[in-house]
């Protein structure tokens, strides 16, 4: 899996639960909304921007100093490495049936 895909996913959750758990505790400014909005909106779009942003960025270090970016890569070396035949040769028997459609 890409880093990027990670780290946009978490982004995404991470927002989301901002905005379910931290929209209930802001029910007092329903009325005022309109007026924020009008005055400050673009400035609150901005800054919201950014700190997606950010967290994303964060996020997508980690993946990349963790070794979590070369994951997808090396399942996929692995797995092409046993179904050539050089891995276990019970693996490899399940995976040509597997293959085949001949399941037990």
């Amino acid at each position: 899996m890409q880093p990027w895909k990670i780290s946009a996913g978490l982004t995404a959750a991470l927002a989301g639960s901002v905005v379910l758990l931290g929209g209930s505790r802001l029910d007092y400014l329903a009325p005022h909304w309109p007026a924020i909005l009008a005055g400050h909106g673009v400035r609150l779009a901005f800054h919201a921007l950014l700190a997606l942003t950010a967290v994303a960025a964060a996020i997508y270090v980690v993946a990349r100093t963790t070794g979590l970016a070369d994951l997808g890569s090396r399942v996929d070396l692995a797995e092409r490495s046993v179904r050539r035949g050089e891995g276990d040769a019970d693996l490899e028997d399940a995976l040509r049936q597997d293959e085949e459609g001949d399941w037990k």
